[in-house]
């Protein structure tokens, strides 16, 4: 298990995507942002925290050990504050993340999922308000259709590479992986950034200009 500092987790949290992108962009770092169709089950749902990796495949022919198994294993492993985030890999049909999966990882401590994939339950997901982002809903059970094949190692999610120690922002615009090297800066940048907008905003609704707001604060 990896300690992360859980105020920075809650400081990121409060923060959103469009603003450390920018940030990100402005430090080389241009290909963080996961694939646009990974979508929040609700509007106002947002992750943010450490990232629990987790990878697997359409289960292959023949006989295999039941995958529910490894699910518990997964499941077991989940540590507090993390935000899971699933790579299903060539499977791309069933439900990989479901209700009892997410009642599961809150127990846990999980703050969130986000999943290139697969979900069902999703009322009861929303019932319990568990933030879960996903690319499209299936009613069919990963049970006969996809395995885990590892967690908590390195991983690649829609061509952006995935450490377990980076971090996860997520919101309505978007899912960003934020590498551990640089998440204390970008955070401390980005929080600059936001009460930088929040006086901008204040003097345009007032009747500022933004070309002569934009040369002060240097934020559009």
């Amino acid at each position: 298990m990896q300690n992360y500092p859980a105020d920075l987790a809650q400081r990121l949290a409060q923060l959103y995507t469009g603003a450390v992108a920018d940030i990100m962009d402005d430090m080389g770092y241009r290909n963080q942002c996961l694939p646009a169709d990974i979508r929040p089950l609700e509007p106002r749902m947002k992750v943010a925290g450490p990232i629990y990796p987790v990878r697997g495949r359409a289960k292959p022919p023949g006989d295999r050990p039941d995958p529910r198994y490894r699910q518990m294993d997964m499941l077991d492993a989940i540590y507090p504050g993390s935000v899971v985030l699933i790579e299903p890999g060539d499977e791309t049909r069933a439900a990989h993340w479901g209700e009892l999966m997410s009642n599961t990882a809150r127990q846990k401590g999980a703050t969130g999922c986000v999943v290139n994939g697969g979900l069902r339950d999703s009322m009861q997901i929303l019932d319990i308000g568990f933030p879960v982002f996903r690319k499209f809903h299936s009613p069919l059970t990963a049970v006969y259709r996809f395995e885990i094949t590892d967690f908590g190692e390195p991983m690649e999610v829609g061509g952006v590479a995935v450490m377990p120690k980076d971090y996860i922002l997520g919101d309505i615009d978007g899912v960003l992986v934020i590498p551990q090297a640089i998440v204390a800066d970008v955070v401390a940048t980005a929080e600059n950034v936001r009460d930088k907008e929040t006086i901008v905003r204040g003097e345009l609704q007032s009747g500022g200009s933004i070309r002569a707001l934009f040369d002060k604060y240097r934020v559009f």
